[in-house]
């Protein structure tokens, strides 16, 4: 599978906020060729019954309001990967990426190799212990003590 986007600082990443943007630029830099390419903020599961889905352009964008969105899709030679960008990651970051993967299965069924990263500055007190009981890659950048994109411990 491949990307629309190269592994590399974009002008824009599809509805990242800034101190999401700092860390993946920080991992970008520090890690190049880590991707192949990648995909921003991806659609999985469905939208709620009750949502109106035909017919106007209001309704479309409504159900993609609705759907969760991977905030990161990584393409290697042998994976793919669903990264969620969390600073200061803990449980919610936790919850957010091993929701995806069952939703991702299902829009993609035919993915070779799966895997699940937590992209962060830095996780909270031992949750590197618990991403990695449930099979979730940790990805820190550290902190930046230059700047205010990102909580500070």
């Amino acid at each position: 599978m491949q990307g629309k986007y190269p592994f590399e600082i974009q002008s824009h990443y599809p509805h990242m906020k800034p101190h999401d943007v700092h860390i993946w630029e920080k991992f970008i830099h520090a890690n190049a060729g880590f991707f192949n390419s990648v995909d921003y903020d991806v659609c999985v599961g469905r939208a709620p019954e009750w949502l109106e889905r035909e017919g106007s352009n209001h309704a479309k964008s409504q159900e993609i309001l609705h759907r969760k969105k991977i905030d990161v899709v990584g393409y290697t030679d042998d994976a793919v990967w669903l990264v969620e960008i969390k600073p200061s990651a803990a449980a919610s970051a936790l919850g957010q990426v091993l929701t995806y993967k069952p939703l991702y299965m299902i829009e993609y069924p035919q993915t070779p190799s799966l895997r699940l990263a937590i992209l962060t500055n830095q996780a909270q007190n031992q949750y590197d212990k618990v991403f990695d009981h449930h099979g979730v890659r940790l990805l820190e950048v550290g902190v930046c003590n230059q700047c205010a994109h990102y909580p500070q411990k």
